[in-house]
């Protein structure tokens, strides 16, 4: 039995004795990559001892820390073509393996990267790695560094957009709100569609809640409709609730009749604004009174027949008192239209649609309108409606 136990517990240090000597012959190992990359005098030599590193997956962060804190010391006497193709391929390597490492401490070096070397590739994997790490005294400059792209394209694009891709993984890894307007902004810039594409996929990953910073957007008078339009579309594509949903719906088609314009292109993107919003309406519903004047001048005043179609389908979604009374005022103004021979044909296609939709809120104060139908010259179909609809109110 002492025998047993003997063997046992020889059994149970081995694993620790094992676990020791990996890790002495790991620190032997990186002791190795150092002393060969310090004993390097080029960068160009420099450069092959990380790439071996790299290849071989041995080397730990730290080591790779020094070769970039190195490296950025050394900038300043990089010289020709050569040597700083070599400068870059070795800070691109090096910031991509520190942002794999996850390693905090990166973060001073990371930044010097982007203030300091100016290849747009080793940029983006700088900015990139610092969102990793989660380098959080560095958000406020990435924020801004995107921001600032957002606004200008500069002399070189190409540049801006490769390092603005890389602004947007960082930004996306930090999961700030800080971070959302700045990439919501990207998707309506002026880059190209992998890059907007690129950002559209780190909106939802920045916030899960989103409502305040876009509508926002779509109250400010400090952007176009375009923006406004794709800010509620992404409002309307995220993960939230049926009633924030809702709020920026209202929010938006309160905005889309604030303002008028004689521009035909830009008529219907307000158009489309209070289209989308409508569509929202009438699907999530909300409880905010405001909403009912802006539906009447959607049915009144809108750019289409379309539009007036979707606001009556928003107010007998609704189905309220407010959504009855509006829809009876609309039906009773055929009626007037009707006796005094002036229906267009597009008239006589709205009741169509204006009385199932009254019949659809199921409020007793519809049947005046309903019953009125039965009391002019409407043809036996349109009256028909009014009796079916009619059935629907207890």
């Amino acid at each position: 039995m002492k025998r047993i136990i003997t063997l046992l517990a020889i059994f149970a240090v081995i694993p620790g004795a094992l676990s020791a000597q990996d890790q002495e012959q790991a620190q032997i190992q990186q002791n190795f990559f150092m002393l060969q990359f310090d004993a390097q005098s080029t960068v160009q030599g420099k450069l092959g001892v990380i790439r071996n590193a790299s290849a071989e997956g041995e080397a730990d962060a730290e080591f790779y820390a020094h070769a970039l804190d190195t490296l950025i010391r050394e900038y300043p006497n990089v010289r020709g073509a050569t040597e700083t193709q070599a400068a870059d391929d070795m800070a691109q390597i090096l910031a991509a393996r520190l942002g794999e490492a996850q390693y905090t401490d990166a973060g001073l070096n990371l930044w010097r990267v982007v203030e300091t070397f100016t290849s747009p590739l080793v940029r983006a994997e700088a900015l990139a790695s610092l969102g990793k790490i989660q380098a959080a005294a560095f958000l406020p400059q990435v924020v801004q560094l995107l921001s600032d792209f957002n606004v200008d394209p500069g002399s070189d694009p190409r540049a801006r957009e490769q390092a603005a891709f890389g602004a947007v993984v960082a930004l996306e890894e930090y999961k700030d709100s800080s971070g959302y307007l700045p990439v919501f902004f990207v998707t309506t810039g002026w880059y190209s569609d992998r890059v907007r594409a690129r950002a559209r996929e780190a909106l939802p990953k920045i916030m899960d809640n989103p409502t305040d910073p876009l509508v926002s957007v779509i109250k400010s008078s400090s952007y176009n409709y375009a923006v406004k339009y794709s800010a509620l579309q992404v409002l309307e594509g995220s993960e939230i609730t049926a009633q924030q949903k809702a709020q920026g719906a209202v929010a938006a088609l309160s905005e889309a009749w604030r303002t008028s314009t004689s521009a035909v292109g830009q008529r219907t993107i307000l158009a489309n604004i209070r289209k989308l919003a409508l569509s929202m309406i009438r699907r999530y519903g909300t409880e905010d009174a405001n909403v009912y004047p802006l539906l009447d001048r959607c049915y009144k005043e809108g750019l289409d027949a379309e539009e007036q179609i979707a606001a009556i389908a928003a107010l007998a979604a609704l189905a309220t008192d407010d959504s009855a009374r509006r829809l009876s005022g609309f039906i009773y103004d055929m009626n007037i239209r009707l006796t005094r021979e002036s229906l267009t044909a597009e008239d006589e296609r709205l009741i169509r649609v204006l009385i199932p939709a009254l019949g659809n809120t199921g409020r007793p104060l519809a049947r005046d309108a309903l019953r009125s139908v039965l009391q002019v010259d409407w043809t036996g179909a349109v009256q028909r409606l009014a009796q079916d609809a009619l059935k629907k109110i207890q």
